[in-house]
């Protein structure tokens, strides 16, 4: 995932049972990134970058599930959710040099040209990289969360990288970066039985050339969005928290319709 992950139990359980449930959450969570991973050669997700445009590829289930999310946001945005934002990122070298020959090819393109075929097969019709880098961690929050469920576990968090998820009715307090000093965190709020995530520039700024990029891009433009402010949505899953702090980052619109069809709301600061 590129990050820390925390798992916590907020319930009392035997050690046993704890550590069964916390260990089955980390496997799932390893095998989405050993399948999702940009970085890595060998991964589903760069396998899929080089094949499915040349013939149709079948992926794993979580893969297509991911996908599957990722048309739907990209669908009911507009556009403005896009994982098909790659090329850019690689031009600008915060992602690895993969599939040099398509970080141009790539610019007229969109997951309009992503199909979803039946028996979990993916085809591309244009020569389209993508990243899951703005949806795979909420995803991979979720499967945890789902996988402490199924053993059992009814009060839990799960935290990738600032990808939280809170599982029952237990509160946990909500810290949020302060966009211009981001040693220092903000309270705002407790959440309980629902997720947050947070997009902002702070960690990705680099240059490119004479231009200042960072990791948040307009998939129209494919401009780097320009903003000292964090982008954090709640919602239900954290999937969707994930992806949704793309379109508020890009938008710059807090009320996005988005946000009310997915039952999740903006904290801008």
């Amino acid at each position: 995932m590129g990050t820390l992950v925390e798992i916590k139990i907020l319930d009392s359980y035997s050690d046993e049972r704890t550590h069964t449930a916390i260990d089955q959450a980390f496997v799932e969570i390893e095998k989405i990134h050993q399948l999702m991973s940009f970085h890595d050669t060998q991964s589903e997700l760069s396998q899929l970058n080089r094949v499915a445009f040349k013939q149709p590829m079948q992926v794993h289930p979580y893969t297509y599930a991911v996908l599957k999310r990722a048309q739907r946001i990209f669908i009911a945005s507009q556009g403005i959710f896009d994982c098909t934002i790659a090329n850019t990122l690689m031009k600008w070298h915060i992602l690895p040099q993969h599939l040099r020959e398509n970080i141009l090819n790539s610019n007229h393109y969109n997951q309009s040209n992503l199909h979803l075929l039946s028996n979990y097969y993916i085809k591309f019709t244009a020569p389209i990289i993508l990243d899951f880098g703005g949806i795979a961690k909420g995803f991979a929050v979720d499967i945890a969360i789902l996988c402490l469920k199924n053993a059992g576990i009814k009060n839990a968090l799960v935290n990738a990288g600032g990808d939280l998820r809170v599982l029952g009715n237990i509160a946990e307090e909500i810290y949020i970066r302060n966009p211009l000093q981001p040693k220092i965190l903000h309270h705002v709020g407790d959440l309980a039985d629902g997720a947050i995530a947070t997009s902002a520039a702070y960690f990705s700024k680099t240059k490119f050339g004479s231009e200042s990029v960072n990791a948040l891009v307009n998939p129209e433009t494919r401009h780097a969005i320009s903003s000292e402010h964090s982008f954090s949505v709640i919602a239900p899953r954290a999937y969707l928290a994930d992806a949704l702090t793309k379109v508020v980052a890009i938008s710059q619109n807090p009320q996005h319709h988005c946000l009310k069809l997915f039952s999740a709301h903006a904290v801008i600061l």
